[in-house]
C-alpha cells in the first residue's frame, strides 16, 4: 500500500519523484535545449507562467532529486520541504556530469513558477530554493559510504531545501513513483515530455492518445514540418517508451500498465508495487542529441 497523505511522507522518509501536473502544465519546454523564457502559457490542464530557461534535462535533475531524497522535513511553518541528497545518486539518475549539472541546478533554482489555475496550486515560487552540504549538529559533514564501506570514498550529501511551488504540489497534486532513470535515458526531449505526460495518468482512454494530440499536448501549436520532425524524434525512442509501458502504434499511444500515479484524496493506491519500484529495470544508454 502506498502513501496517501503528506505526512506519510515523513513517516516513511522519502518523496514522490515526480506529481501529475509538472508533467501536465508544459513547465518544462520539450526538448533538451531549453531557450530562456518569460510567457504565460494555457493548457487543458490549467494556466501558468514561466520565468526561466526549463527543459527536460531540467526535469531529469529535478526528478532524481527527489527521488534520492530521504529524511524529509519541514521548514518552519511555511509549508515547505527539506530533503537528504546523495548527490552522487542524482547524477548517475539524470546521466550527468559534474559540468552540466551545476547549469541545471543553476537554471532550476532562478526559474520562477507561477500557477493560475487550478486554483488549488495557484501560487508563485521556486522549485528549489537552497542547497547546501548537510551537517550534522555538530557541525560535521553528513556522509554516505559507498557498499562494502570503504571509507576513504565516502561522499557528502547535500541538504536540500525545495521550493515553496514545489512543496504546493507535493502537498496538493496527485504523485507519481518511478525511477527517473530511463526517461533521462532518452534521445529526445520530445519523447521525454510525452512519456512523462502519459505516466501522469494510471491508464490511457479507450482506444489511446492520438501521437499527434500528445505532441500538441506538450508542446504547444507546431507548423506541419515541426510536427512530422517530432513524430520522426518519438519513433527514435520507441523501444525505450516500450520498457517504460508506453506502446505506440499506427499513430496511437497506449499504456500497457498502469502509470505509478497515486492520488492522496480517493483511498490505499492499487498500483502493483512494480509500478513504483525503486529498482525498476535499467535500460541502455543511447547518446542525447
Amino acid at each position: 500500500m502506498m502513501t496517501t497523505t503528506i505526512e506519510d511522507i515523513f513517516a516513511r522518509g522519502t518523496v514522490p519523484a515526480s506529481t501529475a501536473y509538472q508533467a501536465r502544465l508544459m513547465i518544462f519546454q520539450p526538448t533538451r535545449r531549453p531557450r530562456e523564457l518569460a510567457q504565460l502559457i494555457q493548457t487543458a490542464w490549467g494556466k501558468h507562467r514561466v520565468k526561466g530557461r526549463l527543459g527536460q534535462q531540467h526535469a531529469d535533475v529535478l526528478e532524481a532529486i527527489l527521488h534520492s531524497g530521504t529524511k524529509p522535513r519541514r521548514l518552519g511553518d511555511d509549508g515547505r520541504i527539506k530533503i537528504l541528497v546523495d548527490p552522487a545518486e542524482v547524477r548517475r539518475k539524470s546521466r550527468q556530469d559534474g559540468t552540466t549539472l551545476q547549469r541545471v541546478l543553476d537554471d532550476l533554482m532562478q526559474a520562477i513558477i507561477q500557477i493560475i489555475e487550478p486554483d488549488h496550486l495557484a501560487g508563485i515560487g521556486h522549485l528549489i530554493d537552497h542547497i547546501d552540504w548537510a551537517r550534522q549538529p555538530s557541525g560535521a559533514f553528513i556522509v554516505k559510504a559507498p557498499p562494502g564501506g570503504a571509507v576513504i570514498c565516502e561522499r557528502r550529501q547535500w541538504r536540500v531545501d525545495l521550493g515553496k511551488m514545489l512543496c504546493r504540489l507535493v502537498d496538493s497534486d496527485l504523485w507519481i513513483s518511478r525511477d527517473p532513470y530511463p526517461i533521462a535515458a532518452m534521445r529526445h526531449g520530445i519523447s521525454q515530455a510525452v512519456a512523462r505526460h502519459v505516466l501522469s495518468h494510471k491508464v490511457s482512454p479507450k482506444g489511446g492518445w492520438r501521437l499527434d494530440g500528445l505532441i500538441a499536448s506538450v508542446a504547444g501549436p507546431l507548423s506541419a514540418q515541426q510536427q512530422r520532425n517530432r513524430r520522426r524524434e518519438i519513433h527514435q525512442d520507441v523501444e525505450v517508451l516500450l520498457r517504460l509501458g508506453i506502446n505506440l502504434h499506427d499513430g496511437r499511444v497506449h499504456m500497457t500498465r498502469k502509470g505509478a500515479v497515486c492520488s492522496k484524496t480517493a483511498g490505499p493506491c492499487s498500483i502493483p508495487a512494480v509500478a513504483c519500484s525503486k529498482t525498476a529495470g535499467r535500460v541502455a544508454k543511447p547518446r542525447p542529441i
